[in-house]
């Protein structure tokens, strides 16, 4: 399975997929920041890269429409990217596009999210990796992890314990999609041929 990586940041994510990749292949990267760490971890794993500035919506995600064409990926990974893609860009790629996004899905979409579980006193914490849809963090969830939160925690400390479960959790989710452990038929999402009704929550993670 070939897969094209979307990032903005140090690429810690697109790390975990590069050093974990046996049944697919991280065949590019793109980055919507020319600084971004993980442009250089790509490149150390000899993966092709291109930088597209997102300053123009229309023409950024034109231009990234025109490179997925050339690539024709199986799927694409948002790992860290920070833009919003457009409802027609997304429509384009129907349930080909997956996000890793730091909150037990559907609690707290969008930013600060470390934060924000924290000001309403939640006993837990995690990460979602979720197909993207037109509706920001929305889209069907597929798997999970969890971290406790102790009376301790700040959110940089509940950051810090949640990102190698984060890559784990991300790495795991890719290649059982790409051994088709994980599928869509008929408009239902299948692991191992039961329908999930609730997000994939692996024990080893």
């Amino acid at each position: 399975m070939r897969v094209v990586v979307f990032i903005s940041g140090r690429g810690s994510n697109l790390k975990a997929l590069l050093e974990q990749q046996n049944n697919y292949t991280v065949v590019h990267v793109i980055s919507n920041r020319e600084q971004a760490a993980g442009l250089q971890i790509a490149q150390d794993f000899g993966v092709p890269t291109t930088v597209i500035p997102w300053k123009n919506r229309e023409q950024a995600e034109n231009q990234a429409l025109k490179q997925l064409n050339d690539i024709n990926p199986d799927l694409i990974v948002l790992a860290g990217f920070m833009r919003v893609l457009s409802e027609d860009f997304v429509t384009k790629f129907p349930f080909k596009i997956i996000n890793i996004h730091p909150s037990l899905l559907p609690l707290y979409p969008g930013l600060n999210t470390h934060q924000r579980a924290l000001n309403d006193k939640q006993k837990q914490h995690g990460a979602t990796v979720h197909y993207v849809n037109q509706h920001l963090d929305q889209g069907h969830s597929i798997s999970q992890c969890h971290i406790d939160i102790t009376d301790e925690d700040s959110a940089e400390t509940l950051a810090t314990r949640l990102l190698s479960k984060e890559h784990k959790l991300l790495s795991t989710t890719v290649d059982k999609i790409a051994t088709g452990q994980i599928y869509r038929h008929n408009n239902q999402l299948y692991y191992q041929n039961q329908v999930i009704t609730q997000p994939i929550v692996w024990s080893n993670i």
